[in-house]
């Protein structure tokens, strides 16, 4: 765990990890030159399992990242943030699918939100496939959630770029992806926090741009060449900003039938999985779109990309229920 200035939350994110029901770690946590009073925090901590490495000036997130890496001594690494809290069994249900599935190398979880006025569950997709297919638009795995194999960090020289600040994550995963497999547990073992002060808010701008590049080398893997217009629509349904009407659901079906047939042809993703992965933007962007009436759900259903959807027969019921009203109300008027 990287803490630069942790603030109130950072007592409880420890204590998230001292409570947990595996016991058998250390916990290395790198003072990234706190001006809060998080140093003070960290001295008084007793748990002979602690290790607290301080840097004399502030390396920034990549660079104690790595730094925590090379000083840590067990066989698998878990990351965690300072402001989030890890569920009880955490560390014990990650540890224990390691153990039994030695083919993956990078293990995430599903998270549940802290601060948001609606809290969200973040169930994002589970087999190796579908984690690698959902990389073309963002990471598919919750950062301050996932356990890592040290040895093929090792083997592989895998480590986060220190050149970017932001969105390193995204970036060790979509370079790592060609040789290392991914899952994630489909059960809620962290808890999120959204807060203002986090870093995604104070620098939103830069996390975006930098989430961009990655993308651009991403669409640039699969071969495609996007315009400008297209690479537009591509950052802002990968955010999962609303595209609205039917002339940008018509661009978006576009764009995603090119990269469709894109992979049909270079095959780096499971055509199956990458249908899914198209179709889970599509699912939401026809969704927002319900006030166009029975078209948006015509629109949603003849794409050929929603065919290995796993939405299930009364979510889509609703949807076109709700469109048949609104084209109901329309006429009405």
């Amino acid at each position: 765990m990287a803490v630069h200035d942790g603030g109130t939350y950072l007592g409880q994110a420890i204590e998230s990890i001292l409570e947990q029901s595996f016991t058998d770690f250390e916990f290395v946590i790198i003072d990234d030159a706190s001006t809060d009073g998080s140093s003070r925090t960290l001295s008084g901590l007793s748990d002979e399992r602690i290790r607290v490495m301080g840097n004399s000036k502030q390396l920034g997130l990549s660079r104690s990242l790595n730094k925590g890496i090379a000083a840590a001594k067990g066989e698998y690494i878990a990351r965690m943030d300072h402001d989030d809290i890890s569920l009880t069994e955490r560390l014990r249900r990650q540890v224990g699918f390691l153990d039994a599935h030695p083919e993956v190398d990078v293990l995430g979880t599903w998270a549940r939100t802290l601060g948001l006025g609606r809290e969200q569950t973040w169930r994002y997709p589970t087999p190796d496939e579908d984690i690698r297919s959902e990389f073309i638009f963002n990471s598919s795995l919750v950062h301050s959630s996932v356990v890592l194999r040290k040895a093929t960090l090792e083997r592989l020289n895998l480590y986060y770029d220190e050149s970017v600040e932001r969105a390193q994550d995204y970036e060790l995963w979509t370079r790592a992806a060609p040789q290392i497999q991914f899952a994630n547990l489909g059960s809620i073992l962290l808890h999120y926090r959204v807060h203002p002060d986090q870093v995604g808010n104070q620098h939103g701008v830069q996390q975006r741009a930098a989430a961009d590049k990655v993308r651009l080398r991403e669409l640039d893997r699969l071969g495609v060449k996007p315009s400008e217009d297209e690479l537009t629509l591509h950052n802002r349904i990968s955010r999962w900003e609303p595209v609205m009407g039917s002339a940008e659901l018509q661009a978006l079906r576009e764009w995603f039938l090119k990269l469709r047939a894109t992979n049909e042809d270079t095959e780096p993703f499971s055509a199956e999985a990458f249908d899914r992965a198209l179709e889970r933007r599509w699912w939401t962007a026809c969704k927002a779109n319900v006030g166009l009436g029975l078209k948006a759900w015509r629109t949603y259903a003849n794409a050929p990309f929603n065919k290995t959807a796993s939405r299930g027969i009364l979510t889509k019921a609703q949807f076109w229920v709700k469109s048949a009203l609104r084209e109901i109300g329309w006429r009405r008027r």
